[in-house]
């Protein structure tokens, strides 16, 4: 699976930015590169997961269709950032549809791929899952936000989530 990517591309990822040289070279071998041009689908809602992907140049919009039928966007990607996780490690069909909103390149971490370095690079297997773990965890609180502002808004008629007035 070698790339033409190269050890200094990897190093615009914030996600190997704790990697050594020695575990960029070793996984600049294992990804797999893909070109995309804008408006290709790189995965439809109920595919099959087992891809971990890494935009290395272009944005990735992230849509879910609403009960009504429409598209609604829930993330836009862009350069140095990955999605697919949930998929990827709970192997459960995508709920979401990827689709390219600007030319580009995306590398591509195969499942199986993952569980041979789990073997052959422990290390870095478990530094990779850290800053998985924590790009999740800024999602997650990002989301959190989202919905207070949102509640906030639909029930007490707007103003910034989480402000709480104090009673004359």
């Amino acid at each position: 699976m070698a790339t033409k990517t190269t050890v200094e591309a990897l190093k615009q990822f914030p996600l190997f930015s704790q990697l050594t040289v020695d575990e960029l070279r070793y996984l600049v071998q294992k990804l797999e590169e893909r070109e995309y041009k804008k408006n290709d689908v790189i995965y439809k809602e109920e595919d099959l997961p087992g891809i971990l992907y890494l935009v290395q140049r272009g944005s990735v919009e992230i849509t879910k269709k609403t009960p009504s039928g429409h598209r609604q966007v829930i993330a836009t990607v862009p350069s140095g950032q990955f999605f697919g996780e949930l998929s990827f490690f709970v192997s459960r069909r995508h709920a979401s549809r990827a689709k390219v909103t600007a030319d580009g390149l995306v590398l591509l971490l195969h499942r199986f791929v993952y569980d041979e370095m789990e073997k052959e690079q422990p290390a870095l297997v478990h530094q990779l899952l850290k800053e998985i773990i924590l790009k999740m965890s800024a999602n997650l609180d990002a989301m959190n936000d989202l919905f207070l502002q949102t509640i906030n808004y639909t029930f007490y008629g707007g103003g910034k989530a989480g402000t709480v007035e104090e009673e004359d």
